[in-house]
């Protein structure tokens, strides 16, 4: 049913076991987990951060460590998932600044204490649409975005973030129209953009964005900042991760 064995990841500072979810730890949760920031003109250091479909809650764990002032709230559907995460954060040293609540993030979104209170919203949301389904109810619900699509993740970013907040997400390239599309409905603009390359001989298959809101009467220019991310060298034996990968994984990865 989407499990697997006794399946664990150790980093340098937590281990993070993920037998009990339907979606294992994979390149997209540990590059979001180690790219996405809050608002860079902030001056404060004790943020609020939101990981939507949290899973294994890997995410949460990689964003505190990295902001060791923070609160992160982990919301996920699958009860499973949801069991997972609370064990993997109460085994880690940051389990004081982290919780995970079970509800769809569009019910969550709703709730009145959450209004305007975060400062980052992270996903790495479910977002094959239209493609074959698992026979796993969990798989699909962390797979297929049936159940959270792209509009309702910015019309909860917009009801859940402060007024300098960020929402930060990973996308397959093949949808970036749909989600660009749904930024401009809700009033959002994209701020920042990484392209993921598995190798230098492939073409970029993901990306990472990270929007803000576009407020009445701002006529500024949108100058979006662009980089772009190899993961692998395409050489020699196995999986050979390029030097910018291990720089962006050396604070948490055991070997890098």
């Amino acid at each position: 049913m989407g499990t697997s064995g006794n399946r664990k990841m150790v980093f340098k500072r937590f281990t993070v076991r993920d037998e009990k979810c339907a979606m294992k730890i994979g390149t997209d949760g540990v590059m979001i987990g180690a790219w996405a920031s809050p608002n860079h003109n902030h001056t404060k250091s004790q943020f609020q951060i939101a990981d939507i479909g949290s899973g294994s809650g890997v995410i949460a764990l990689m964003l505190a460590q990295r902001f060791p002032e923070s609160f992160i709230t982990a919301v996920e559907l699958e009860p499973l998932a949801v069991e997972q995460s609370r064990e993997n954060f109460t085994d880690s040293p940051f389990h004081s600044r982290l919780e995970c609540v079970e509800a769809s993030f569009q019910d969550w979104a709703l709730r009145s204490e959450n209004d305007s209170k975060y400062d980052l919203v992270v996903s790495n949301p479910p977002f094959f649409h239209g493609k074959p389904k698992s026979p796993f109810h969990a798989r699909n619900l962390a797979r297929h975005d049936d159940y959270l699509n792209v509009t309702d993740l910015f019309s909860g970013a917009d009801k859940v973030l402060s007024r300098e907040g960020v929402f930060c997400v990973v996308w397959p390239v093949e949808r970036d129209l749909d989600l660009m599309q749904a930024a401009s409905v809700i009033n959002f603009k994209m701020i920042r953009k990484c392209l993921i390359r598995p190798t230098p001989h492939h073409e970029s298959v993901r990306f990472m964005a990270e929007f803000s809101r576009i407020y009445s009467g701002d006529t500024s220019p949108v100058n979006v900042n662009h980089t772009e991310f190899t993961l692998e060298t395409g050489e020699g034996e196995g999986r050979n991760f390029t030097p910018e990968y291990d720089e962006l994984m050396k604070a948490f990865f055991l070997d890098r």
